[in-house]
């Protein structure tokens, strides 16, 4: 019973956690799609709770936030616009986002129960995406 509980809880998870990539991914695309035609880059100030709520949806930063919004803003780590060789058309633009997924099941206590603590509380996802300046 319990291996099947163990069981049933991962596919839950795993789930749950591959949703989540995915929106990270889709939360960078759209964000970098934004910057690459010309909008504002924005910033996102690290070090609170819900740091992307006061984001406004008019900038690269403000798309990718609310790209995110299904998942808990509260777990977004980080989202950087960067220009690395300049802002002229043609030269690239590139979007990071950090998120933390959190487990939804107790699967990672049963799991660290029987391994002695091998789970982390978190998963740590990250998406970089470079896109040409139009």
């Amino acid at each position: 019973m319990p291996v099947l509980l163990i069981l049933l809880l991962g596919i839950i998870d795993f789930g749950m956690g591959l949703r989540a990539y995915v929106n990270v991914s889709h939360a960078a695309r759209e964000a970098a799609r934004y910057a690459a035609v010309g909008n504002s880059a924005g910033t996102f100030t690290g070090g609170g709770v819900g740091e992307c709520d006061g984001a406004t949806t008019t900038t690269a930063v403000g798309k990718a936030c609310a790209a995110l919004d299904g998942l808990g803003l509260e777990n977004v780590q980080d989202v950087s616009v960067t220009y690395p060789n300049g802002q002229a058309p043609g030269n690239s633009v590139r979007v990071s986002v950090d998120y933390d997924y959190h487990y939804i099941t107790p699967v990672r206590s049963f799991v660290n129960l029987f391994t002695g603590g091998s789970l982390d509380d978190s998963i740590p996802m990250s998406s970089t995406v470079d896109m040409r300046l139009e």
